[in-house]
């Protein structure tokens, strides 16, 4: 039965830590909170998907869950599939649970990774759908999951312009996702990512490449925290934040 599980969840928690995790996502009803650490709940992702199956199974059916932490291991327990068509129909069907931004960061599949490299297409495909998704934390899944293709063959600039596309966004969660995409790319494909790393025209067109000012802003200082970037790339984005407005 899936209670069980629910039960094995509840058996991790920490109170002390549900309340230093509840500061980190405002967005969540303290009360769904337990306090689970995310190493306790991989382990446990990995024992029943061994030792459990059927539970699992029914587990994944049993939706809306109870706790912010069992939305966390069912995307844990996703996250394991390594059929992409059965991933995206069951991360698909949890879209509509998927609304803070610890569940759509923790979206690793290993359907995409590795030997199952040949899958990161129809990855990409899922990725560019949930851009344009009108649900903020389904854009922020895209983006997110979007970087896992920026040090591959699958890398594309045109990745760039439709992240670049909600950099506008009236939500918070969702540019800084875009802030840290174009810090990731910056890291990765250089290159291209470079030309971005400007203030957007004002009319707020992906035409030309930039961003507004606050997304921008917030880009260029995750950027300037990489050790993956140069002193001297360092020092040009500094340059740029110095030019910029207070707001936008």
């Amino acid at each position: 039965m899936s209670s069980s599980i629910s039960q094995a969840v509840r058996d991790l928690a920490e109170p002390k830590l549900a309340e230093f995790t509840a500061k980190l996502i405002p967005t969540v009803d303290p009360a769904r909170i337990l306090g689970v650490r995310m190493p306790a709940l991989r382990k446990l992702a990995k024992k029943l998907l061994r030792e459990h199956p059927q539970e699992v199974t029914e587990f994944k059916a049993a939706v809306p869950h109870d706790f912010q932490e069992e939305d966390l291991l069912h995307v844990l327990l996703l996250n394991e599939e390594r059929e992409f068509a059965t991933w995206h129909a069951e991360i698909t069907n949890f879209l509509p649970y998927m609304t803070n931004w610890t569940l759509t960061d923790a979206v690793s599949p290993a359907c995409a990774k590795g030997r199952n490299a040949a899958n990161l297409p129809q990855l990409e495909r899922a990725c560019l759908n949930w851009l344009v998704d009108e649900r903020m934390y389904v854009q922020r899944l895209g983006v997110v999951v979007l970087m896992s293709l920026l040090g591959t063959e699958y890398f594309s600039p045109e990745h760039l312009r439709a992240v670049a596309a909600l950099a506008g966004s009236d939500e918070y969660y969702v540019r800084v996702a875009v802030a840290w995409y174009f810090a990731e790319a910056l890291a990765r494909q250089e290159h291209a990512a470079l030309p971005w790393f400007a203030l957007a025209n004002s009319s707020g067109s992906t035409d030309s490449p930039g961003l507004p000012a606050v997304t921008l802003r917030m880009a260029i200082t995750k950027a300037i925290e990489s050790r993956r970037i140069s002193d001297e790339l360092k020092a040009e984005l500094r340059q740029i934040r110095s030019t910029l407005p207070r707001r936008s």
